[in-house]
């Protein structure tokens, strides 16, 4: 006897459209720090500056510093009346090197300004992704003199890429991934200490963002849910919004 066996196709299993090539990646790119190299060159040569080796991201080749032209860049040829002059001209800086600093001007932040003395701190948010970029990526920081000369840049903007804008892994999913969540610390004597999520009103779901993550040479960029986990004691975690992975917590307090 003789059986036939008929094996019908075997279909994969359907990939929500938001996985399908998700995420994106950065990498670097040869073409792009060529053009940043070059305007730095610019740069220095527009204030008069002498030239020097610019200190660049390594993925993004956005500048990480000043290096050797800290203190030697003049925005203000004459010393500003007023913190709203140097707010102006240091915007007048990202707008003119736009290029340089991989930033677009009209989507560029101003967060907050810090006096200490002779200086001024302002720190600016990149704002042309449709959710806040968090983790270490997404702010660029400059130290002013009050005589208006660039003492420090640190540019941690990443190039715009493509990200979903809604979630597959949904608000409520992502709260209880963290509920019963065990988190470990030292104490003030070094000892390791362990605190576990045990309420629901120790959860704060937050919002929706963009999260770089830097991996080896490159940097992934996924949509998380920023939640805060505990309260006297509390940690930032980072659930992806579309596969429900972990992907990062950061603890709110020193010991």
């Amino acid at each position: 006897m003789i059986l036939t066996l008929a094996f019908g196709s075997v279909q994969s299993p359907q990939i929500p459209k938001a996985r399908q090539n998700y995420f994106a990646i950065i990498q670097n790119s040869q073409e792009r720090r060529a053009k940043v190299e070059r305007e730095w060159r610019r740069m220095l040569d527009a204030y008069n500056a002498p030239q020097s080796k610019p200190d660049l991201h390594p993925i993004t080749s956005a500048p990480r510093s000043l290096s050797e032209a800290a203190g030697k860049i003049e925005m203000i040829a004459k010393r500003p009346e007023q913190d709203l002059e140097l707010r102006a001209a240091v915007k007048q800086f990202i707008d003119r090197w736009r290029d340089l600093l991989l930033a677009d001007p009209d989507s560029v932040s101003l967060i907050s300004v810090s006096d200490a003395g002779e200086t001024r701190r302002l720190i600016f948010k990149q704002s042309n992704y449709p959710f806040p970029v968090a983790g270490s990526f997404g702010e660029m920081i400059f130290v002013v003199s009050t005589d208006g000369r660039l003492l420090q840049l640190e540019d941690r903007f990443i190039p715009l890429v493509e990200a979903p804008t809604r979630p597959e892994f949904q608000r409520e999913a992502a709260r209880k991934k963290v509920m019963g969540r065990s988190f470990a610390y030292r104490d003030t004597a070094g000892r390791e200490q362990r605190e576990q999520i045990a309420n629901e009103d120790e959860i704060t779901v937050k919002q929706l963002v963009i999260l770089p993550l830097e991996k080896g040479d490159q940097i992934e960029v996924r949509l998380a849910w920023e939640i805060v986990a505990g309260r006297a004691l509390s940690w930032t975690v980072y659930i992806d919004a579309i596969t429900g992975e972990e992907l990062s917590v950061t603890q709110n307090f020193q010991t």
